[in-house]
């Protein structure tokens, strides 16, 4: 059912190829919608809620998977396999996904600041619509 990609990437992360986690894995990889654990559960009715909440834990440990908060109280899940960066209507708590801009000099200098190799990043950007502020 399954193609042997989820598989391997989950054993690669350390992580048993269980279905459930197969399943809530390629639901993150297919939906770009930055679904809550409830709405996960929702679509994904055979699987209990506490299994979903539990599987997400998993995936966030390991870095598969972030949590992006919205400031809408909920924690939302997202599959994070290309790096890219989030920005956030702080009005509609609307999150959309974002690769259109040179992130090299804001790594360039994270790098020049700690002397670190960075190896990643995780970027939220917040924002008001413009009609909004009148």
């Amino acid at each position: 059912m399954f193609d042997q990609k989820l598989r391997n990437m989950l054993q690669q992360y350390g992580l048993r190829a269980t279905t459930q986690r197969m399943v809530i894995l390629d639901y993150l990889m297919s939906h770009k919608t930055h679904p809550t654990a409830e709405m996960i559960h929702a679509d994904l009715q055979s699987i209990s809620l506490a299994t979903i909440y539990n599987t997400l834990e998993k995936l966030v440990d390991t870095g598969l998977v972030i949590v992006i908060d919205s400031n809408d109280d909920k924690r939302h899940f997202d599959y994070y396999g290309e790096p890219h960066y989030h920005i956030i209507n702080q009005k509609t708590h609307e999150i959309i996904d974002a690769n259109n801009f040179d992130v090299q000099p804001l790594l360039d200098a994270a790098r020049k600041a700690s002397g670190l190799n960075i190896s990643g990043y995780h970027i939220e950007l917040y924002g008001i619509d413009p009609k909004d502020t009148k």
